[in-house]
Order: C-alpha cells, then sequence, then structure tokens
C-alpha cells in the first residue's frame, strides 16, 4: 500500500462521529440445517449452554444439527463478542458456558493464555488453515470472514481501491468503520494494520480517515444496515463479507471489495472452558462443529470454512483469493490490547 506518511490533519472533534442512529440489520437468511453424517459417541447425556458471537441464523443451524444428531440440548447465549467476554470476565470463575464461539482471534488466545480453555483436537483438525489453531490447541479457528470495503453502489461517488482512498474528498461523511469495542473482527483489523505497517503510517491514515468525517458505531450488524438502507454512509471499512454477500444476494445494491494493500480473513475461533460440568458433550458439540456437514452450513451462509476441503459458496471469495496483510496471530495476540487502548484515546475518548 502507498500509505502517506506523518499526514497532516485537522483535529478530530467528537461531534463529527454522530450521524443517523444505525437501525436492525438485514433479516438473516434461513439455511435448512443438514442431514448429517456424523454419529455421535455413545453415552452423551445433559445439556450445555454455547456462548455465540456468529449470526444467529448460522449459530441456530448448528445447534440443531447436533442436537439432532447428539440428543443434546444447547442453550445459547448470542452477543457481540465484546459483550460476551465482558460477561465471562463477569462470571469469573463459574462461567454459565460449556463452549465459546467468538468472532475475533485475540479474546480466545488471552483466555488460553490464562488456562481457562480445555485443549482438544478435534478430528478433522489436521484439514484446516494454516495458522488457524491455538498453541497446545486450547482454541481453533471453525471458519471466517475476510474484512473488507463494503460499497453502496447507488450511494457511492466511486468504487474505492484501497483503504486509504476513503480519505479522499469525495468520501467525506460517507464512511462508518464497526466499533472495535464490540466488534471483535474490527479489534483485530486494527491490531493487524499497526503490525503490517507500524503505528505512524497506521495512525496516519486513521487521522486522515476520521479527517473526513469517517464515524464509528456499533457492530457489523448496524454498519451494514446504515449503509445498505439508501439513507446513511456509502461504504463500511473493515465490514464482514458474509453479511455483505448475503444482503447483496437480497437484492441491496452492495458491492465486496478486497483492499489492494490487503486484509486479514479473521478466524472465528471455539472453546471449551475448562469450566465445563458436561466435558463429554462439550467435546462432542467441537467435534462436530469440525464435520463436512457443520463447515458446510458455515460455507451456505458464506463463511469462509476452516477445513480446506470444503468449497466456498458460489460468489464469494475463497481464503486464497483475499490478498492478506502481512502479519501473524501472534503479533496480534500480543498488541490487539494496547492497539485498542489506543485507537480509543485517539479517536473515540
Amino acid at each position: 500500500m502507498s500509505l502517506p506518511r506523518r499526514v497532516v490533519v485537522a483535529a478530530v472533534v467528537l461531534a463529527t462521529l454522530s450521524a443517523a442512529a444505525c437501525g436492525k440489520p438485514p433479516e438473516p437468511k434461513t439455511v435448512p440445517a443438514a442431514t448429517s453424517s456424523w454419529t455421535a459417541p455413545p453415552g452423551l447425556r445433559g445439556e450445555l449452554t454455547l456462548y455465540s458471537a456468529n449470526p444467529q441464523d448460522l449459530t441456530d443451524d448448528l445447534v440443531a444439527a447436533f442436537t439432532k444428531a447428539s440428543g443434546v440440548k444447547v442453550t445459547v447465549f448470542s452477543a457481540e463478542t465484546g459483550k460476551i467476554t465482558a460477561k465471562l470476565d463477569k462470571e469469573g470463575a463459574s462461567p454459565a458456558a460449556d463452549v465459546v464461539y467468538l468472532a475475533s482471534w485475540t479474546p480466545a488466545a488471552q483466555y488460553d493464555l490464562d488456562g481457562r480453555t480445555l485443549p482438544y483436537t478435534p478430528r478433522g483438525a489436521d484439514r484446516v488453515h494454516d495458522g488457524w489453531i491455538g498453541k497446545n490447541h486450547g482454541f481453533l479457528g471453525r471458519d471466517g470472514s475476510a474484512l473488507t470495503m463494503v460499497v453502496n453502489t447507488k450511494l457511492s461517488p466511486r468504487l474505492p481501491n484501497d483503504w486509504a482512498d476513503l480519505a479522499a474528498p469525495e468520501f467525506r461523511g460517507k464512511v462508518i468503520m464497526p466499533d472495535p469495542r464490540e466488534s471483535g473482527t474490527a479489534r483485530d483489523l486494527l491490531a493487524a494494520m499497526v503490525s503490517a505497517w507500524g503505528k505512524d503510517d497506521t495512525w496516519a491514515v486513521f487521522d486522515a480517515l476520521f479527517a473526513n468525517g469517517m464515524v464509528v458505531r456499533g457492530g457489523n450488524g448496524p454498519a451494514l444496515d446504515d449503509v445498505g438502507s439508501g439513507n446513511g454512509c456509502a461504504v463500511i471499512l473493515g465490514g464482514v463479507d458474509y453479511a455483505a454477500y448475503d444482503a447483496a444476494a437480497k437484492g441491496v445494491p452492495l458491492r465486496v471489495i478486497s483492499p489492494a494493500s490487503g486484509t486479514i480473513v479473521t478466524p472465528r475461533p471455539v472453546f471449551i472452558l475448562n469450566t465445563t460440568k458436561n466435558p463429554a458433550a462439550a467435546k462432542a458439540l467441537v467435534d462436530y462443529m469440525f464435520t463436512p456437514e457443520a463447515q458446510q452450513i458455515s460455507a451456505a451462509h458464506k463463511m469462509i470454512p476452516a477445513r480446506t476441503d470444503i468449497p466456498v459458496a458460489p460468489g464469494t471469495r475463497t481464503y486464497a483469493e483475499v490478498k492478506q496483510l502481512p502479519f501473524s496471530w501472534d503479533q496480534i495476540k500480543g498488541n490487539g490490547a494496547a492497539i485498542l487502548a489506543e485507537f480509543i484515546q485517539r479517536y473515540l475518548h
């Protein structure tokens, strides 16, 4: 990316970040649960609680198929990654969850580092993308999404080619970014940019974006609704690809653009908490999540499957087709919290 160094911009006033309130995200697509050929291990009993930061319809389809195959009832708490981690932190040593399925790599890595995960290697883990298995197998990415520029083609003055293009005058007041305090994917993108470009060039780009009226609000759903409604912004910076593909398939005039300089495909990790009172069923649920059937459910919802032998949905990009920034997930784990704190201090305080 040809990034400007030390871009000089005007000071950003917090009031410039207030824009029209976002509404509800588009209605989710219902995908029939796959008929599973997976056989549950004998003797499973009891119930499980799953905390999921992933699309409600995707989670519902996975849980329904697992319960049908295993007989184990799963209670789901759904929320953004930030709300789930806050709930887990509040619950402390006695969390209600048995299994956690997040939208961000960083908190999963931290829980593993803190010794809160139950290491487990499900069948099929040998087929997942390189780098999608945490140290000691304490957590694994089970599907993923590319972070992109999601453009409303009826509102945008032109199609941008790269992140820095959104600081051009014609995009003034037309860009929205999911709030990294709520969106784990947005938080991971920030950390990856800093790892790849360094702080000076990363903050230079964001200085220019904020000076150009970029707004930050809510999670990915509200950002998509704002851009897709035709009454708000024209471009999402760091929008998840699967939601935009789904909305476009319903006729919303959206285009998914992968930035020329690179982005990230963020693995959505799953892990078992070592406090689970039903480890056999928890392991069975994670096993099921990596079966071809469960991976196909993710693909049907336009996610990138973790398993390399499962094709993506028609019209979506494969893992290999997304140009990624040069970074490592170990770097993200190491600097994610500090980068988020600095971003908040610079732009959202």
